[in-house]
């Protein structure tokens, strides 16, 4: 078996365990918080320190584990995750316990992406399929666990179901052994023009990130009424994650971040009442995900897990900022979202290089 083959075999994998993980994972998060009982006031800033605790902590952890590259904590994440998990259901947390579990919660949550981030990035060899398939599952087990908690299945359901994470993680590690050069730094991932600086590459991706998260909050889709839509809206999302990825490997970065931001505003802004023409844009919305990882990954190859943790801590600023300039005027949404479109449109443009994708720039470094 050649490199390229054992290191295409080793991202499929790897984006596939991944892809399972965060599904599981989000399962369990979302169950636990959606079924929280109080006022809206308790429940506001419960979703507010949760986002703080996942998303933010991400970029910290990811630059720590890559001064590890061979030590893998994934299971570390799955039993911290777990333990937030129980600790609430079978202690009845309330006061300062409840607080305690969410925050081990969190910080498993946390362990868990950055360990997914690792593997699927070391392992894609300049490829954002795998890493955007990876990401994708996240948005399939929010409605899900969302559900499980709406309909009141018994809480053992997804107990289960996040404790299959651990052997999942366990058997996924392994694939670390499978990646033919150093996982010390990154291959290949040369998407970024190269006169940019770093500095202004990250926080260009920043912008983009934050931006993409902000305007989530803000389409407008008063169609979505009935459980079956918002699974719809969700799957949206989801596919849309997965599918920016795989277009960017067939077609560039660069055309990718047109079609999906460009390609968006018109369905968002005349999908509010016709769900199909929304859930076309949301999916064009979605696939900017994997670009983003991609361009912070081109400028810090030596550092994947701090470079998605940029991505995750762009989405909570994105979510603060959603919290604090909310408008429910729709010709303002519709502003917004033409405005920050055009601005996410030409970040792209100046920062990723033209006609370069990840298929590419494999054959590149094969010869071929």
């Amino acid at each position: 078996m050649t490199s390229r083959t054992l290191r295409n075999d080793t991202a499929k994998r790897a984006a596939g365990f991944y892809f399972v993980i965060h599904f599981l994972l989000e399962v369990v998060c979302f169950y636990m918080v959606t079924g929280l009982a109080g006022d809206a006031e308790f429940i506001g800033t419960v979703a507010i320190i949760y986002n703080v605790l996942a998303f933010v902590p991400q970029l910290l952890i990811g630059a720590a584990l890559d001064l590890f590259p061979k030590r893998h904590f994934g299971a570390l994440g799955s039993i911290l995750l777990m333990t937030g998990f129980f600790l609430f259901f079978l202690t009845g947390a309330t006061g300062a316990l409840f607080w305690v579990s969410l925050v081990i919660l969190c910080a498993g949550n946390a362990i868990i992406h950055i360990s997914g981030a690792e593997l699927t990035i070391r392992s894609a060899g300049s490829r954002l399929s795998p890493v955007a398939i990876f990401v994708s599952g996240g948005s399939f087990g929010v409605i899900t666990g969302q559900l499980m908690a709406l309909y009141n299945v018994p809480f053992v359901i997804p107990a289960i179901l996040g404790m299959l994470t651990l052997p999942l993680i366990i058997i996924s590690d392994r694939l670390y052994r499978d990646i033919p050069e150093s996982s010390s730094s990154c291959t290949g991932f040369d998407l970024v023009s190269a006169k940019r600086a770093i500095a202004v590459v990250i926080i260009a991706s920043f912008l983009i990130v934050s931006v993409r998260s902000w305007l989530g909050y803000g389409i407008p889709t008063s169609w979505n009424k009935t459980t079956f839509q918002t699974i719809l809206l969700f799957t949206a999302l989801g596919a849309g994650k997965a599918a920016g990825g795989l277009l960017a490997d067939r077609i560039g970065a660069r055309k990718t971040a047109f079609i999906s931001i460009l390609g968006a505003v018109p369905f968002l802004i005349f999908g509010d009442r016709i769900m199909i023409v929304s859930l076309i844009g949301i999916l064009f919305f979605s696939m900017t995900m994997s670009v983003t990882v991609g361009m912070l990954v081109s400028v810090m190859r030596f550092a994947p897990g701090a470079a998605f943790g940029i991505t995750t801590t762009g989405l909570f600023a994105g979510t603060l900022a959603a919290v604090i300039i909310r408008s429910d005027c729709l010709l303002a949404n519709c502003i917004l979202i033409v405005i920050s479109s055009a601005l996410c449109a030409l970040l792209a443009s100046f920062i990723l290089k033209p006609g370069t994708s990840g298929n590419d720039i494999i054959k590149k470094d094969q010869g071929g």
